[in-house]
């Protein structure tokens, strides 16, 4: 498919310009191409999830990866032109346990670094966010500094050398103009 764009004035008529650019048909006879940005999960083949889970609680979290919102890896939902996070008692919904259940689950993902959850503070009201380590499903393109260093010690096995080596220098940097030594190791 040939998809043209043109700018045109009104009140002429007069075409200022034309850009070309060649795209590929939605349909062709290889099936559907799915639009980027339909919600989904990619997962990775080399990486099992952790041996300790069940195949009950994979499913489950397959089932909360499909609410993961894009390039952020959270847990969250759109409201109002608005990203929420789910909450807890969201999540023990959504896998469909009792609250005596739902929290051990939640807690042995977060174990188990399938999950991890930041409480943030504002105003003195305390929230909960809850990340899943994109080693298991992923939501994205690129795996984000901030994604990166709640998922650390998952994904320094299975990133290149390099890409650790930018990520902690940025930590260093990050560090050094908030006035603070870095701590973290060297590679």
């Amino acid at each position: 498919m040939l998809k043209l764009v043109r700018k045109i004035d009104q009140d002429t008529g007069e075409v200022y310009s034309e850009k070309k650019q060649f795209i590929e048909d939605v349909l062709t006879p290889e099936g559907y191409r799915v639009p980027a940005h339909k919600a989904g999960a990619k997962i990775f083949n080399n990486i099992p999830l952790p041996r300790a889970m069940t195949y009950t609680e994979k499913g489950r979290m397959v089932d909360l990866a499909r609410h993961m919102i894009q390039g952020s890896n959270m847990l969250g939902y759109r409201s109002g032109g608005s990203i929420l996070p789910y909450t807890e008692q969201h999540l023990i919904n959504l896998v469909e346990l009792s609250q005596r259940r739902g929290k051990p689950f939640i807690q042995k993902m977060i174990g188990l670094g399938v999950m991890q959850k930041v409480v943030r503070k504002y105003a003195e009201v305390e929230s909960a966010e809850f990340y899943i380590n994109p080693a298991y499903f992923f939501a994205g393109k690129r795996i984000s500094f901030n994604l990166y260093l709640l998922f650390r010690e998952h994904l320094d096995p299975i990133l290149p050398g390099w890409v650790r080596r930018e990520f902690l220098r940025q930590a260093k940097t990050f560090e050094d103009k908030a006035g603070r030594g870095n701590g973290w190791p060297q590679d």
